[in-house]
């Protein structure tokens, strides 16, 4: 299974994904970020964003679809899709290779995201980024369907469980 956690930029992806580890046994995360700063040693985006490459969406649902194929683990992939095309192309092309895929999107009100990126003192870089791309995303999220919301503006550690509650099997009687 993969657990992908969407959402804003600066909204706390990351930090939520390493407290779902230590909430879920044999979980794993990849960052498909990864994938782009692959690809941009060799190849530049025209727009300079490397999901604008076919290249990118495609190998991250190849690479995400084999990871979960090949080493049988819960992989937490947390990754803002804000096009809504390339999120369709991701997510449901690692469904079409029998992988189930739940989407968690993490959400919070536009003040409270631009003071969470105002705050974040680890990728002080990402800053300008982020901001430029926050109406975009609350627009993408607002219209999101068939994905679990989950209010990010409670306690990472209460984000992380109620992500792990919600994926966790029911058991059955």
């Amino acid at each position: 299974m993969i657990v992908w956690i969407n959402g804003a930029f600066g909204v706390g992806k990351t930090t939520t994904a390493g407290l779902l580890m230590e909430r879920l046994p044999d979980a794993k995360v990849f960052d498909p970020e990864y994938v782009g700063y692959l690809l941009t040693r060799f190849i530049t985006s025209p727009t300079g964003d490397f999901q604008d490459l076919p290249l990118w969406r495609h190998l991250v649902v190849e690479t995400m679809s084999g990871l979960a194929q090949q080493y049988p683990h819960i992989w937490v992939a947390p990754m803002s899709l804000i096009n809504p095309a390339y999120r369709e192309q991701i997510l449901d092309g690692i469904r079409a290779d029998g992988v189930e895929v739940r989407e968690v999107v993490l959400t919070l009100p536009e003040e409270q995201l631009r003071a969470r990126i105002d705050a974040d003192q680890i990728d002080v870089a990402a800053r300008q980024w982020r901001h430029d791309h926050v109406a975009r995303a609350l627009t993408s999220f607002a219209a999101v369907t068939g994905a679990h919301v989950v209010d990010a503006s409670q306690p990472p550690e209460q984000v992380a469980d109620a992500i792990a509650m919600s994926i966790r099997p029911v058991p059955s009687r």
